[in-house]
């Protein structure tokens, strides 16, 4: 029995670091062989004690092959953790390419003390700065109602505040046509924003119906929230996008084509006519920027979403890619892929970054090599914390960047000319 037992440990473990090193399963829809693995890569942790309790077990139970199973778990299971400094460092290069050096010192002295300073390196202190913080949320406020669809809102504010707050308006992912606001566990990652001094507003869309409503109701929710900027505490002058996926592709066409008359909000109310739809930042992982590189197929949720395959209407799937809106003058743009990601390839926010460098457009690109789809969904682990780190700063420093002078443009338009845009 005490064979048995340490080698089922030291199988676990050996099946945890396969799970992490395998080619990405699909985690959309639900996949529960996709999420495990998931939680396997970003949690190493699992194959590391398994296979200690099995080495242990082994030697105890004088058992070779609970011993070198065992050994071979927590080796598969420790390989992320030895690149992780070489990734860490990577990102700072990225951070610092893409805001320009010495980026940090633009952001006050009081955020910094807001940020967790070991994120990149402690796989608990996530847990403990929730369990610290105190964040007033307000779920389901009625925010618009387009076409009798009613569309909700849930709010995230600090307890201790001062003066007027930037604002973070959250749009959740889930292929367009599922998921919801707060879903899985990002609202954690909400309560972790408005800890850092944010009112978070994570927001709902109509899963129901075909583009561009999505991107309506998302324009909608922008404009409400600077509408009832008072009624909050927020500055209206500094609202940013975040995004995760579909709600990554949607808050890059939202920022991207801000007052666009051709992609009108649809908010069902004549309250919000007439309010600005500009954001001074954009924050998005894993999300499709080029339509056209999707595989579309027959009854796919891209060609429901757009109501035919590229082919039939090509110039509707390109006037959807945020790719195709890129110009000098756009808001800053944080964007997160998970190299790994097999359901939104790399290609997207490769291609996305160096549109955006090419136009003058500040942007960064963080590229995580073991990363899934869903690479930032779990706060706890080894993404996790490093993303949220550089997230922090980044939207900081989008926070306090003075306002945009009328020559920005023409800077921007240098730029594109001297990279042949």
């Amino acid at each position: 029995m005490p064979k048995l037992k340490a080698t089922v440990w030291s199988t676990l473990s050996v099946a945890l670091g396969l799970l992490s090193i395998l080619p990405s399963f699909r985690v959309f829809p639900r996949s529960g062989l996709g999420w495990a693995q998931l939680v396997a890569t970003e949690n190493p942790g699992l194959a590391m004690a398994s296979g200690g309790i099995g080495i242990l077990g082994g030697l105890r139970a004088r058992s070779r092959r609970a011993v070198a199973l065992g050994a071979l778990g927590l080796a598969l299971g420790v390989r992320p953790l030895i690149r992780r400094k070489a990734v860490n460092q990577a990102m700072s290069d990225a951070m610092r390419e893409g805001l320009g050096i010495g980026w940090q010192r633009q952001i006050p002295t009081e955020a910094h003390r807001r940020f967790g300073q070991s994120h990149r390196t402690d796989l608990w202190g996530p847990i403990l700065y929730l369990l610290r913080i105190r964040v007033r949320e307000t779920r389901d406020v009625l925010f618009a109602a387009p076409d009798g669809h009613p569309l909700r809102v849930d709010i995230y504010e600090p307890e201790q505040r001062e003066g007027l707050l930037p604002a973070v308006v959250v749009v959740h992912g889930g292929a367009w046509f599922h998921g919801d606001k707060s879903d899985y566990a990002f609202g954690l990652h909400d309560r972790w924003l408005a800890a850092q001094g944010y009112v978070v507003f994570d927001v709902q869309y109509r899963t129901s119906g075909g583009w561009p409503s999505p991107l309506a109701d998302v324009k909608c929710a922008v404009r409400w929230v600077k509408r009832n900027a008072a009624r909050y505490g927020v500055d209206p002058a500094r609202v940013a996008l975040m995004g995760r996926s579909a709600g990554g592709h949607l808050a890059l066409m939202a920022a991207y084509t801000a007052n666009d008359e051709r992609f009108p909000a649809g908010c069902g109310t004549d309250a919000l006519n007439g309010v600005d739809e500009s954001v001074c930042a954009v924050v998005v992982s894993y999300a499709p920027a080029d339509l056209m590189l999707w595989p579309a197929e027959r009854g796919s949720a891209i060609a429901e979403l757009m109501g035919g395959l590229p082919g039939e209407i090509p110039e509707r799937y390109r006037e959807a890619s945020p790719i195709n809106h890129v110009r000098p003058g756009l808001p800053p743009t944080l964007i997160i892929h998970g190299q790994r990601d097999r359901l939104v390839p790399p290609v997207h926010s490769e291609q996305l970054f160096n549109h955006l460098r090419a136009a003058g457009v500040r942007s960064v690109l963080l590229r995580i090599p073991w990363g899934r789809h869903g690479v930032d969904s779990l706060i706890v682990g080894v993404t996790g914390p490093m993303i949220q780190y550089d997230v922090d700063r980044f939207l900081a420093w989008a926070f306090h960047q003075p306002a945009a002078s009328p020559n920005d443009a023409e800077v921007g338009d240098e730029t594109a000319a001297r990279h042949g845009a």
